[in-house]
């Protein structure tokens, strides 16, 4: 660093020399130095004047307080002050998919709720021949369909029987009305009609399957 030189050509101190070569410590300098006078004159009021600290103290401090360092100088200050991204969080990206991941957790429980309720059910006769509100029953609900062929036909239909997931209905071209069970996701379904009462089957067990839809309900 080049020494700065006073009025008379004498070289002024070195901790001078670094003010001058930085602006915002000079300001804060002035700043701290005007708050001090006003203290120092307060005290000298009452004739207890404080023990002044030296100038490297007063140096060091304005360094601190300037978030620079004498080897760093004003790039330090420049660092400090760089502005923080205004990029959203990741918590905020997250929302949509944290959305999504509810409604599927909502649905595997009403799924998972339909199969315990039709399991309970095992071993009943009360559901022969009205397999189409024993399904609805499963889900909590009735009336809906007079038959489990006008179901199907109001369903988005899936052909592949044979791998209905868990909690599907699976439909059977088996008379007029048709049959529905329940799909229990590993080939079997729950159905009415198994035997003469509510039970579970293998998947192919009633005639004609026609295909897999989700319950509406």
């Amino acid at each position: 660093m080049t020494a700065a030189y006073g009025p008379t050509g004498a070289a002024l101190p070195r901790s001078v020399n670094f003010l001058a070569a930085n602006p915002v410590t000079t300001v804060l300098g002035l700043a701290v130095g005007a708050v001090g006078a006003a203290v120092v004159g307060a005290q000298a009021a009452h004739g207890d004047l404080p023990q002044l600290p030296s100038a490297a103290t007063v140096t060091a401090d304005l360094h601190l307080a300037a978030g620079a360092s004498p080897a760093s100088g004003a790039t330090s200050v420049r660092s400090a002050m760089t502005p923080v991204s205004a990029e959203p969080t990741s918590a905020a990206a997250t929302v949509p998919e944290l959305t999504k991941a509810a409604g599927r957790q909502h649905q595997q429980q009403k799924v998972e709720s339909a199969v315990d309720r039709f399991e309970s059910k095992i071993g009943s006769t009360q559901y022969e021949n009205w397999c189409e509100r024993a399904v609805e029953n499963a889900f909590g609900t009735q009336g809906h369909y007079a038959s489990a062929i006008e179901d199907w036909e109001s369903q988005d239909q899936h052909s592949d029987w044979q791998h209905a997931p868990r909690g599907a209905m699976v439909f059977y071209d088996t008379s007029s009305d048709g049959h529905v069970a329940l799909s229990l996701g590993d080939g079997r379904v729950v159905s009415s009609s198994a035997h003469h009462q509510v039970g579970v089957v293998p998947v192919g067990f009633f005639q004609h399957p026609l295909g897999w839809a989700y319950a509406p309900y």
